[in-house]
């Protein structure tokens, strides 16, 4: 599966911990190996639909993907295909607000 990484993500990981780093660094190893069923159905990653929230940019819908037990990376996909990371929050529940 092909990786694009937004800023926003990007910076988040860059400014979290050291043990938040980790993860999101093993989470992107694992995403390269990954096409989109396995995506679907990895028990660890937890990827699910956000219902109702889109992608400002692109109009997208996004989706959730498990870092560590509370930080969530928001994405959205794109043909090819191609898994956008646009953003990256450290407390769970923040992840799924508007």
């Amino acid at each position: 599966m092909r990786i694009e990484i937004r800023p926003a993500f990007d910076e988040a990981v860059m400014a979290a911990e050291l043990p938040i780093r980790k993860a999101a660094a093993k989470m992107l190893g694992l995403l390269q190996e990954l096409d989109l069923p396995q995506l679907w159905n990895h028990p660890g990653l937890n990827f699910e639909k956000l219902h109702g929230m889109i992608e400002p940019s692109t109009g997208r819908q996004l989706y959730s993907l498990r870092v560590t037990g509370s930080a969530r990376a928001i994405t959205c996909l794109l043909n090819g295909p191609t898994i956008v990371l646009v953003s990256l929050h450290i407390q769970h529940d923040k992840a799924y607000r508007k």
